[in-house]
């Protein structure tokens, strides 16, 4: 997805995602590429002491019978006690950075071409912690912690220091709860599904709750039972005397077998004025891996009532292909077509990743986007407001950059 929501659905998203560029990325999901980070778990040993050699000391038949005795003993008491939680805590993250050249980025007059450098479009920056402890019997006690940074200015998200996790939980045969602030439950599968990263279609009036975090946020996944898992998500809106207002639910299910995969997700939210207006969406995907390539398709169907009014559905499209063990290459076309309308968006991203080694890859990205009509959404854009350009206009993006994860 504090770094609170006012609302997913405006056009500028002052809400939930916030888009001083330090776009998001999903840390899930099921698709395979691009592949997730690699934590590194810090393990400590205690130093060693040298201690002088002792000398050899005589032992008679009463001495060794004592000693044995001593040592029945101790073992039996150790028995007694209970066992000690083991735990652990994990750092992990990734940096990167892409140059990037963008055409006819508009400034609310003209519109001009712009080279920037900027965090990475495929696996963006941040750095997190997260930890489990064995409580005994398969239950966990887990936390995560994870913020977002941008490695060309060196600054975080500059409304919460952890807005991408702060959630804390358990986890055990029967699933996992987390409360807190964390991702929605259509992140952890549809982006198996949906092009996700900075250039996605869920940056669209609409659609932001494909992929999102939010506040106050109380989330159940279920435990994996032949390919299906589930997942619901309940963030309480807190506005006094009415208990309704802001809040957010989502409830997902996904089944993945072999090389098919299928996932359905439902969401809701209402109006924190109290208004009683209620945005939704639906949406859902498929995939098959042939092996060769991997097939996928996206669709969503919004409708905003409060906001920036819309009503539409959109249509994801995309392929896989990994090329050899280093690199992989991938295409989407996305359409946004707004019901009875010709406002409508499209976009056609290629993206590329070539590993140097575990951690370290190159990675570019190839983005063609038009508008119709009166629609006017842009990546790049000097508006002040996020995400929009010239009414009509297109917009052509390249970037390459390189990407360390640890």
């Amino acid at each position: 997805m504090a770094a609170a929501t006012s609302s997913a659905w405006a056009a500028s998203p002052a809400g939930t995602r916030s888009w001083t560029r330090t776009p998001t990325w999903s840390r899930s999901g099921t698709s395979s590429w691009p592949p997730e980070p690699l934590p590194h778990t810090r393990n400590f040993s205690p130093p060693q002491l040298n201690h002088p050699t002792p000398r050899s000391i005589p032992m008679n038949l009463s001495s060794l019978r004592r000693v044995a005795l001593s040592t029945v003993s101790l073992a039996s008491a150790l028995a007694c006690l209970p066992a000690l939680a083991q735990s652990s805590v994990t750092l992990y993250g990734a940096v990167g950075l892409d140059v990037v050249s963008a055409s006819k980025v508009y400034d609310g007059a003209t519109s001009k071409s712009l080279l920037k450098l900027d965090d990475n479009g495929i696996v963006n920056s941040r750095i997190g912690f997260k930890g489990t402890e064995d409580l005994g019997g398969g239950l966990k006690g887990i936390f995560g912690l994870e913020s977002s940074i941008s490695p060309d200015t060196g600054k975080t998200n500059p409304n919460a220091f952890w807005n991408r996790n702060a959630f804390v939980g358990l986890s055990g045969d029967l699933g996992t709860l987390k409360l807190g602030h964390q991702w929605n439950v259509a992140d952890d599968y549809l982006c198996g599904y949906f092009v996700c990263a900075y250039y996605s279609p869920f940056l669209m009036n609409g659609y932001y709750a494909i992929s999102d975090y939010y506040d106050n946020v109380i989330k159940y996944t279920s435990p994996n039972i032949g390919g299906f898992e589930g997942a619901v998500m309940y963030s309480l809106g807190e506005v006094s005397g009415k208990r309704s207002a802001g809040q957010k639910t989502q409830i997902a299910l996904n089944h993945a077998a072999g090389p098919f995969a299928a996932a359905v997700m439902g969401f809701s939210e209402k109006d924190k004025a109290g208004t009683g207006l209620t945005n939704t969406l639906y949406a859902g995907g498929l995939s098959y891996d042939f092996g060769v390539a991997k097939a996928r398709l996206g669709l969503a169907s919004a409708e905003v009532k409060y906001g920036t009014v819309y009503e539409g559905k959109l249509i994801d499209v995309g392929v896989d292909v990994p090329v050899s063990a280093e690199a992989a290459v991938s295409a989407d076309y996305v359409l946004n077509d707004k019901k009875a309308s010709k406002d409508d968006t499209s976009f056609l991203r290629l993206r590329g990743s070539y590993a140097l080694s575990k951690r370290t890859s190159l990675n570019s990205n190839l983005i063609f986007l038009k508008n119709s009509g009166n629609a006017n959404f842009a990546f790049y854009s000097n508006t002040g407001t996020n995400f929009t350009g010239q009414a009509g206009q297109k917009q052509t993006v390249l970037t390459v950059g390189v990407t360390h994860a640890f």
